[in-house]
C-alpha cells in the first residue's frame, strides 16, 4: 500500500539534487568508455602516382596513431598531377 508523505520544498530541492547526481555519476563511466570518432588527412607527393598515395595513407595513419587512434579505414583519397603527383588522403580514426 502507497503512503503520501508531506515535506517542504527545500527537502524536495535536495532530493533533487541528489537523485541527479546520483544519474550523473553512473552515467560518467559509460562516457569515459566511448571514443571518438575523428578525422585526419595525410599528404604525399612522388613521381610516381602509387607511392604518392602509398605516402599520404601512411602520412594519415602516422597522424592516427600519434593521438593514440586506431585507424578505421579511408574516407576518400585525390590524386592530382603537378610537376609531381600530389596526393591526399582522409581516415577515420578512433581515439579514446
Amino acid at each position: 500500500m502507497l503512503e503520501w508523505m508531506w515535506i517542504d520544498s527545500g527537502e524536495v530541492m535536495m532530493m533533487k539534487r541528489h537523485s541527479v547526481a546520483v544519474a550523473l555519476a553512473c552515467l560518467l563511466p559509460i562516457g569515459s568508455a566511448m571514443a571518438a570518432a575523428v578525422y585526419v588527412s595525410g599528404r604525399g607527393q612522388s613521381h610516381d602516382p602509387g607511392i604518392a598515395l602509398e605516402d599520404a595513407r601512411a602520412d594519415a595513419v602516422d597522424k592516427c596513431t600519434a593521438q593514440g587512434g586506431e585507424p578505421v579505414e579511408e574516407v576518400y583519397n585525390h590524386l592530382t598531377r603537378a610537376n609531381l603527383w600530389l596526393a591526399d588522403s582522409i581516415w577515420e580514426c578512433e581515439v579514446p
